[in-house]
């Protein structure tokens, strides 16, 4: 199974119905919580009966992308913004505990008015109960600090598009490309030197009671690294 926005559950988010509790209640904030209360409970359930785990990954996410959509339209957006997840997130992996990371992509500066926006969403998704880490950049802004830095480059090739200005979205894809910055080649030996330093932090894993199966040799995000070597290479 791969990540798919079209994943729909009716159990996890119906939209229709979403808007029909809103409308009848007097503080939207309850009715967010509720909706992120039974999906935790929801997919717990999903876990305990043994269904496969990236497809609970991937509704988790899906889920989260409903409700941020939602929150980001109640705020009245500006059409020059783009609501985009980076990372796992972005990658359509969210585990119950996981950041959700976001990226605020903007054609400018922030004007004052939209700023007020974007702090209000950002608050009402504290206040629901999710823990978001986010970013507001330019398009400028991506290209200079993912060129200066190879995580931050490693998470805009995660990135995708959930809510607002597609073009934007799209022209950000282009500037942070193989093309303009990052060739595979330079691209492979940043993320092995990466490598390199990340094991000898957590070398000698058969002497460890407790290996850490993420960053440690052999770990989950050597996995990954072999993913985002053939990304950028393709």
């Amino acid at each position: 199974m791969k990540w798919t926005r079209d994943i729909q559950d009716p159990a996890l988010f119906v939209q229709a119905e979403f808007n029909s509790t809103l409308e009848e209640a007097d503080n939207p904030l309850p009715v967010y919580k509720d909706y992120l209360q039974n999906c935790n409970q929801y997919l717990i359930e999903q876990f305990d009966s043994a269904q496969p785990i990236k497809e609970i990954l991937y509704k988790r996410a899906w889920f989260i992308d409903q409700l941020l959509i939602q929150a980001w339209m109640r705020n009245d957006p500006d059409d020059d913004l783009a609501l985009v997840a980076v990372g796992g997130y972005g990658r359509g992996e969210l585990h119950p505990e996981s950041d959700i990371d976001i990226l605020i992509l903007t054609k400018t500066q922030i004007k004052p008015g939209a700023r007020k926006h974007l702090e209000s969403f950002l608050m009402f998704l504290w206040d629901i109960g999710l823990e978001v880490g986010h970013s507001v950049r330019t398009i400028k802004d991506c290209q200079r600090e993912a060129k200066a830095d190879i995580t931050i480059m490693t998470n805009l090739m995660e990135s995708r598009l959930v809510a607002g200005n597609e073009g934007l979205f799209e022209e950000m894809k282009r500037a942070t490309g193989p093309r303009k910055i990052w060739s595979p080649r330079k691209f492979f030996e940043a993320k092995m030197e990466e490598q390199a330093a990340r094991h000898r932090k957590f070398d000698n894993t058969e002497y460890n009671l407790e290996p850490n199966i993420k960053e440690g040799p052999g770990g989950l995000r050597d996995i990954q690294v072999i993913d985002w070597v053939a990304k950028r290479y393709f």
